[in-house]
Parts: C-alpha cells; structure tokens; sequence
C-alpha cells in the first residue's frame, strides 16, 4: 500500500480544521469587502464616461449600496432576507439615478447563495424577483440600463440560477448516496453483530445447561462445559472488539485484522462439536486465488448461523455441512435430521435466516431453506467473484 494517502491524510485533516475555523468569519469578511470594493466604485468612477445622465453620488446612493453589499455576510444564514435586502438596495441606487457599479455583478453571487442555501422555492422567487426589478428599472428608462443591457442582465441571471440549481441537485444526490451507505454499513454491522453474537450465545446457553445438570453427577464433564463457555466468550470478545476497532480506524494502514472465512470452517465445526452437536462436514474442491474475500465470509456466516439454529431449533444430535468450491462458484448446504424442538420450524423467526438471504444477494448468490423430511436445510450458491 502506497504511504502517499496516508501521508496526505493528516494534511487533508490540518486543512479541514482551519476551514471549520475560518468557515465563521468567511461571510461578513466577504460582506465588509464587497461593501468597501462597491462604495468606491461609486465613488471613484467618473459618470460621464458612462453615462452623463446618471446623478453624482449622494448620500442615498452611498447608505444603499452599502447596505446592499454588506447583505452578503449573511448570505448563508439567511439567504431570503440577504437576497431581499441586496435587490431593496440595488433597486434603489439604480432607481434614483446613481451607478449601480459592482452591485450589478455582485446580484447574481446573492440570487446563487439563494439558490444553493435557501429553498428551491425561494430560489426560484429569488430569481423572478430579479427580472422583475431590471424590467421595471429599464422601463422606468434608467439611464445605464438600455434594452440590451435588460436581456443581457436577465440572461446572466437565469444562467446564475441554473448553475446554483444544478449543483443544488448534485449535493442532493451526493446526500442521498451517502445516507444509502450509512444504512447498508448499518445493516453489515448488525449483520456482523447478530451472527457473532448469536452463535456464541447459543453456543454458551447449551454449555451452561449442560453443566447444571451434570454439576452434581459428573463434575468432569460440568468443568468441560465451563471451559467451553469461557473459551466461546473470550472469542466473541475478541470478534466484537476487532469489529469495534476496524469501526474507529479512520485509515486503512493494512492492519486490518483478517474476518473469518472457508478456511475457518473446521474451527467452527469444532466448536459446534464441544457443544454437543455432532457435525460432519464435507469439503470438496479448494478456494481458488480469485475467491473474494466478502464470498468467503458470507459462506462462513452461512455455515455458522445454520448450525447456530440446529442448536436453538433442532432436538436433532447431529447435522451435516457440505461445502463444494468449484472454479464459477460456492455450493453450501447445511441439514439436520430433525425432529424440530418448536412449532413452525420452516417459517423464520428473528433476523437469522433474514440476515443470510440479505448475505447471499449482495454477493450475487442465492438462498434458499426450508424443512427436509423432520428436520431442516439450508442451501446456498455464492458466485466466487462478489
């Protein structure tokens, strides 16, 4: 792995902390600057060159155009009452005579902080105000303000307002995606979470009872079911701290610890078997290199979660795994011979057998389950590229 990404991370980082703490002071900065830059254009250019018509600056003009300008610094707070108060006072600089200067220009960053801060509603009255003001202004036979000026204004503010409603849409989109994803890592972390800790609890439930009644009677075998229990626990303490740190790590520095996969099937079986659950697995073909890893995890969960339901739903003493891994594909089936220990056996109850399905479909695979004679399957096809 390259270390430029994570060297440049603590950069991104230092300049994300001077932007958040810049980010208070950006508006009115750029309100006091547009105020100071647009007073002296007011003030310094000469009207006959423009137009000899347009009034000498006055009071009125100056008190307007500062106003106007400095509604900038809260452009972004208050978009509508921003925009309200810049168009009120460019209004009246060009209405009375005077030479609107910068604000002309300034107008159209005040209608795209509407469009992009405010409602789309208040954008879109943002900019038929706009047009509304210059064709009353050119009517009203402002000087500087000649009917091709009137298009060419209009024209510039349709173009800001389309630009700030695509970027708009863009963010929205941008938004939407992200929330998409927040869900979906949700879902794999309770995905994760459930069948961590449903396994492991059952694994300990079955081992608890079982030392109770032979507690008295065999206290060999009550030890035996103890240390299986401590041993199952500390285990899905290390899972759920592993899960818990690859959650906070905010670079991947290929420290990751490795997730169970194929290869961890005989542990779980073995495990499955200290319980009191005689299973045999069968494994036939080996997991060629282009095997992707969430494949290979979700043909573990798979295994685990079906064998987890023998346990809690089956009075069955032993089960069967078979695990095919060919060159196109994961073939995965898992049966006990019954009989089930509850009513409604087939239909599925919790998030189990829902959680496997979700499983096997982002992969691309399929599942499917159900009762088999007395007992009960679960069969899966998982493609080996995810």
């Amino acid at each position: 792995m390259s270390a430029e990404p994570a060297a440049s991370a603590p950069r991104r980082r230092g300049w994300g902390s001077i932007a958040r703490r810049v980010d208070p002071f950006l508006d009115p900065m750029i309100g006091l600057v547009a105020a100071g830059l647009s007073l002296a254009s007011l003030l310094t250019v000469d009207m006959d060159t423009v137009d000899p018509r347009l009034h000498d600056p006055d009071l009125l003009a100056a008190v307007a155009t500062v106003l106007a300008a400095g509604s900038l610094a809260w452009r972004r707070k208050r978009p509508a009452l921003s925009y309200g108060v810049f168009v009120a006072g460019a209004f009246v600089v060009s209405g009375s005579f005077h030479y609107i200067g910068l604000l002309s220009l300034l107008m159209l960053f005040s209608l795209y902080s509407l469009a992009t801060h405010g409602s789309r509603k208040e954008g879109l009255a943002g900019l038929g105000v706009g047009i509304a003001c210059f064709a009353v202004l050119g009517l009203g036979g402002v000087p500087d303000l000649r009917t091709k000026d009137v298009l060419l204004a209009v024209a510039l503010l349709v173009a800001t307002w389309a630009v700030a409603e695509a970027l708009r849409s863009r963010r929205e989109l941008q938004r939407d995606h992200v929330r998409a994803a927040v869900t979906e890592e949700r879902l794999r972390i309770a995905r994760e979470l459930h069948d961590v800790v449903a396994h492991s609890m059952s694994l300990i439930a079955v081992q608890a009872g079982v030392g109770a009644h032979v507690i008295r009677t065999d206290p060999a075998a009550a030890e035996q079911s103890l240390d299986v229990i401590a041993d199952t626990s500390r285990r899905a303490l290390e899972q759920t701290r592993s899960m818990l740190g690859m959650l906070r790590e905010e670079l991947e520095d290929g420290t990751r610890p490795p997730t169970q996969g194929l290869d961890d099937l005989p542990a779980l079986v073995a495990d499955v078997r200290a319980a009191g659950l005689e299973v045999e697995l069968a494994r036939s073909g080996s997991a060629p290199p282009e095997l992707d890893a969430a494949v290979s995890l979700a043909a573990y969960r798979i295994v685990q979660e079906s064998l987890t339901n023998v346990i809690k739903h089956s009075a069955a003493s032993a089960a069967s795994v078979s695990v095919a891994v060919t060159g196109r594909d994961v073939q995965i089936e898992v049966s006990d011979p019954g009989p089930a220990r509850v009513a409604g056996r087939s239909a599925p109850s919790g998030h189990g057998l829902v959680g496997l399905d979700e499983r096997a479909r982002l992969v691309g695979g399929s599942l499917e389950y159900g009762a088999h004679g007395d007992g009960f399957r679960v069969r899966a096809a998982l493609p080996v590229g995810a």
